[in-house]
């Protein structure tokens, strides 16, 4: 027995007298479990009511053309695990992201080693978001890294050219925690401190309701509406449907 097996059977064995019932596994043990999660990535969907996983399994094969060896798991709470046989579509998925399924946002993570991707996913959600209303002066890196840094965490930055026009807007693709309140707007103050509104348009956006301005659910669903009503403290909707982007791109 070699100086490293003894090691890990007196860890081992140190454990069980301490009642932690641990048990060492080695990499070989695991590797399978590992190569095969290797090309897939955790999605979660923003929804109100529960999908099933032959839902999602049928519907996101189509959608995301055949893909080799596809398969799904449910991890529960409209959590799931997406398996392909390529990288190629992993990645080509993974980018892709936010996807919307029967109008609601879903989000996806690559798997990795080590990495809670399960919580990740399940309060945040990533989206492109456009900046309209900047001065053409305000429309360089570090302006786009502060606009976005107000919402999320910034992922990347780029400019879309609009269809037919000659304006080119400033967007961010940015992680947005999925429990706070979708902003529809952002003031912008240069060194003369003359004010700016920047109004947010989000590409891809899905269903959300424009009562409580949070992401994945609709009316009957919405703890914050119920709440004022109870109390009749009913307050008029101060954000639409409007603030989803007309046309997306790159």
């Amino acid at each position: 027995m070699d100086e490293t097996t003894r090691d890990e059977d007196r860890i081992e064995e140190d454990n069980w007298k301490r009642g932690r019932n641990m048990i060492l596994l080695e990499e070989t043990n695991i590797s399978e479990g590992i190569n095969t999660c290797s090309n897939s990535f955790y999605g979660r969907l923003f929804a109100s009511k529960t999908f099933s996983v032959g839902t999602m399994g049928n519907a996101l094969k189509a959608i995301w053309g055949n893909p080799e060896g596809f398969s799904v798991s449910d991890k529960g709470d409209n959590s799931f695990q997406f398996f392909f046989n390529k990288e190629v579509d992993v990645l080509r998925v993974e980018r892709g992201s936010p996807w919307l399924f029967k109008d609601y946002v879903l989000h996806v993570k690559r798997w990795k080693e080590d990495q809670n991707c399960d919580e990740e996913i399940i309060f945040n959600f990533s989206v492109w978001v456009q900046f309209w209303g900047l001065p053409k002066s305000f429309k360089i890196l570090e302006v786009r890294h502060k606009l976005g840094e107000k919402l999320g965490t910034v992922l990347e930055v780029s400019k879309f050219q609009m269809r037919g026009r000659e304006t080119r807007i400033v967007k961010a693709k940015i992680n947005i925690d999925a429990v706070r309140q979708v902003k529809h707007q952002l003031i912008v103050a240069g060194p003369n401190k003359k004010e700016v509104e920047v109004a947010l348009r989000y590409e891809r956006f899905g269903k959300f309701y424009t009562y409580c301005a949070k992401l994945g659910h609709e009316v009957k669903n919405c703890h914050d509406l119920l709440k004022d009503t109870e109390s009749d403290m009913v307050k008029e909707d101060d954000i639409g449907e409007w603030v989803k982007a007309i046309q997306v791109g790159t």
